[in-house]
């Protein structure tokens, strides 16, 4: 059976992209992957340096400057699908239906989407929903969201799968060597935040627990570790300003973008996700991986990964006092090394046994072999 999995832009490898990747990775036998990305560029890379076959063609978007050029990329590129004999395409992002969508229809080709996000609920995302020939939703919270938009019996959970074993080599390789990446002394307990900087992921509301942290664990520090993109650099000012308006400018570091995140999140005594609503975050499954304890926002996919008081700690983040429950969870693991242990070797057991087990690969094979049948 051959798959196409399209891609929405081919500059970037974020956690969709890796989380594809680690389902390829797992595949059964019978199934072919192939990767559509828009032209070449990071992703095409990426997925080369992984060993994926790859389709570097950009199929232009819907577009009113010009509306024929869709159309006629969109009849070359369902001629391709049929002379490569694909079964079924699926897109790994919502918007990648944008650019595959009209060619699967015209080459009579079942697709379907995986939707990663909160999507507006508009005309357009609604037609683009109902068009498509199934829809998975990256987490319950996630399907949830969807039920108004598209046809209740053509959306179903798939949750992301996560291959452990890598991760687990790099933090073993990374403990042998004896770097260490804190920009701290190893007596002060680390705690941290790692993603995109930017206004949904409450890093301010992180920084405004930081006080009330260090007035119960007074060695305790903390970093941020990603960046903002160019249009919201002014919310990653304001967070400086922040740590500055805060009194907190030696205890907090801005560690940037890096590469080994997970190296990082092995070394952390606490990891935090702030988010007010994020769909599925990678970054919860990967600490849990490492061992290190988690504390997250009690919303969108975050319950669903995270067993309150016996994988992680969850709190309110929506809540007027989200700064102080937030604080109180930390404190509360910093505080206590062996109710912290137990988190994280819960957790690590749990993650191993279903994201990190073959049942979500095996759940979106079967799935997608559905689909493929109605070719």
């Amino acid at each position: 059976m051959k798959i196409l999995i399209a891609h929405f832009r081919p500059d970037i490898v974020s956690g969709a992209e890796l989380a594809i990747a680690d389902m390829v990775v797992k595949r059964s036998d019978g199934f072919e992957y192939v990767m559509l990305t828009p032209g070449e560029g990071k992703l095409a890379d990426y997925y080369r340096s992984r060993g994926f076959p790859v389709w570097a063609r950009k199929v232009q978007s819907r577009r009113r400057k010009y509306p024929g050029l869709h159309t006629l990329q969109s009849l070359w590129f369902a001629q391709r699908l049929k002379r490569a004999a694909v079964d079924a395409v699926l897109c790994n992002t919502f918007p990648a239906a944008g650019r595959v969508g009209t060619a699967c229809r015209l080459a009579r080709k079942p697709y379907a989407i995986y939707v990663r996000e909160y999507i507006r609920d508009v005309p357009l995302h609604r037609r683009v929903l109902q068009k498509a020939d199934l829809t998975f939703a990256v987490s319950r919270d996630v399907a949830s969201y969807l039920q108004p938009m598209a046809p209740p019996d053509c959306i179903c959970t798939a949750y992301d799968h996560l291959d452990i074993d890598p991760i687990l080599q790099r933090v073993a390789r990374h403990r042998t060597s004896g770097t260490r990446l804190m920009p701290f002394k190893q007596e002060h307990p680390v705690v941290g935040t790692i993603g995109r900087i930017t206004a949904y992921k409450q890093q301010d509301l992180f920084l405004r627990a930081v006080p009330l942290i260090l007035a119960d664990v007074p060695t305790a520090r903390f970093v941020i570790v990603g960046s903002a993109v160019a249009r919201e650099q002014d919310y990653e000012n304001s967070l400086a300003r922040l740590v500055a308006d805060l009194g907190v400018e030696n205890q907090v570091v801005f560690l940037g973008q890096h590469a080994d995140a997970i190296e990082i999140m092995s070394e952390l005594a606490v990891c935090c996700l702030t988010s007010d609503r994020e769909p599925f975050p990678r970054t919860v499954l990967e600490a849990q991986a490492v061992g290190c304890p988690v504390v997250a926002s009690d919303t969108g996919g975050c319950p669903e990964m995270v067993q309150d008081g016996a994988t992680g700690l969850l709190f309110p983040a929506a809540a007027r006092n989200a700064a102080q429950n937030l604080a109180e969870q930390v404190s509360r693991v910093l505080r206590h090394p062996g109710f912290a242990q137990g988190l994280a070797a819960k957790a690590q057991g749990r993650v191993r046994a279903t994201f990190g087990s073959r049942a979500p690969v095996l759940e979106v094979e079967a799935r997608l072999r559905s689909l493929a049948r109605l070719s």
